[in-house]
């Protein structure tokens, strides 16, 4: 969808066209490529590049503070970006390059223009990702589950990725208050040039 917010308008501004050549810069260089949407902290991100420096891990927060408060944590093979998921999947990654999307306990929104979750934003996923790439969805909260279930029906199950020890805020969170969290992986169910 073609739009100042979820679609390349805005990237095409030139305050912004910079940013995308740095992604563009950062996903040309080799190895697989992961995505954590919505890092919060940046403290899973900055673990999984620490232990796994031949992968390239690119952090999307739209809240620049916790951008700028994770950044000087993060090594070299970590990108941290304060912009939409949404504008990014939809107008700033290469087809068919991404092995890996997490997703970690997206917010539940009452708008339904703020949801993150929707078949816009899981078509430029399929699109964006490699034919063996997982997608992870964790959420404590039952209707999102539900909602991220039913978008990716048409994709097969797949087992989980490797997770390093450190955890998100939020799953500490449902940890100490005994909330069940809900996870769920899949891969796309065909090669992303055959769907857009």
């Amino acid at each position: 969808m073609k739009g100042a917010l979820n679609g390349s308008l805005l990237l095409e501004q030139p305050r912004h066209r910079h940013e995308v050549e740095r992604l563009h810069a950062f996903l040309a260089a080799p190895g697989p490529v992961a995505v954590e949407v919505g890092i919060d902290h940046g403290t899973v991100l900055i673990d999984h590049a620490r232990r796994c420096p031949d992968w390239r891990w690119v952090g999307l927060e739209v809240r620049r503070r916790k951008v700028a408060k994770a950044q000087p944590h993060a090594p070299a093979n970590a990108l941290l970006w304060a912009a939409d998921a949404r504008t990014v999947f939809a107008a700033a990654l290469p087809p068919g390059r991404l092995q890996r999307v997490d997703i970690l306990f997206p917010t539940p929104v009452q708008q339904a223009h703020h949801l993150l979750l929707t078949e816009a934003f899981v078509a430029d996923l399929h699109h964006a990702m490699a034919p063996d790439g997982v997608v992870t969805v964790a959420t404590d909260v039952p209707g999102m589950f539900a909602l991220a279930c039913e978008w990716f029906a048409d994709w097969r199950p797949s087992s989980a990725p490797w997770r390093g020890p450190v955890r998100s805020r939020r799953e500490r969170v449902c940890h100490r208050d005994g909330l069940e969290v809900h996870w769920g992986h899949w891969c796309p169910d065909q090669p992303p040039s055959t769907i857009r």
